[in-house]
């Protein structure tokens, strides 16, 4: 086998063309891990990631003939997502919705784009938030809504940062509760999420 250091992506997608079983290792070897990293920011089980990436590689082995070698990486990536959506949205329609992926998904908040909520989406999520106390409420809104930084939030408000991430720690806690006490909710948000348009910012 070559040593990987020592072998172009170019050759690799001429040997995976060929047929080279090999070469499919060595680009599972290459992007693997920023692959399941990607993956990770909607699912949270190691197991299922791998499971995932079995899957993606399949499929890039079945469909060596198409690669092209200017977009195989984006390729990639639109297969992960694609497979992680397939996965949550099998979840939502056999109603096996799972909390803990609405809560990965309030702790995510500060990593996914601007925009990505919508009016629909804030509208059912407001009915979470709207039960914490009001300084609580004012520090997650003008963090996780409004996008400011902990340092920007702690001037504006003249508290600490440590206050600032105190808050958005029981906030995040205080919702994930709520939601775990009105399931249905929780699947609005989820299923909203799942359609809105959102891309890794590794595209």
């Amino acid at each position: 086998m070559k040593n990987i250091a020592y072998t172009t992506e170019s050759d690799i997608l001429l040997r995976l063309k060929a047929g080279d079983e090999l070469a499919l290792e060595e680009l599972m070897g290459r992007y693997k891990g920023a692959l399941a990293l990607s993956m990770s920011r909607l699912i949270k089980s190691r197991e299922d990631i791998e499971e995932l990436l079995q899957e993606l590689f399949l499929r890039v082995w079945k469909n060596r003939d198409n690669l092209d070698p200017e977009r195989y990486l984006s390729y990639l990536y639109k297969i992960a997502e694609n497979l992680v959506y397939d996965r949550l949205r099998k979840a939502a329609r056999e109603k096996r919705l799972s909390i803990d992926y609405f809560a990965h998904i309030i702790e995510a908040y500060s990593h996914i784009e601007e925009g990505i909520f919508d009016k629909e989406l804030l509208a059912v999520l407001q009915r979470g938030i709207q039960q914490l106390p009001e300084q609580r409420r004012r520090v997650f809104e003008l963090c996780k809504i409004e996008g400011k930084s902990y340092e920007e939030v702690s001037q504006l408000l003249s508290i600490s940062v440590a206050t600032v991430n105190s808050h958005i720690t029981n906030a995040n806690a205080s919702i994930k509760a709520y939601f775990r006490q009105h399931p249905e909710l929780a699947s609005m948000v989820l299923l909203v999420f799942l359609f809105a348009n959102f891309a890794p910012d590794t595209l």
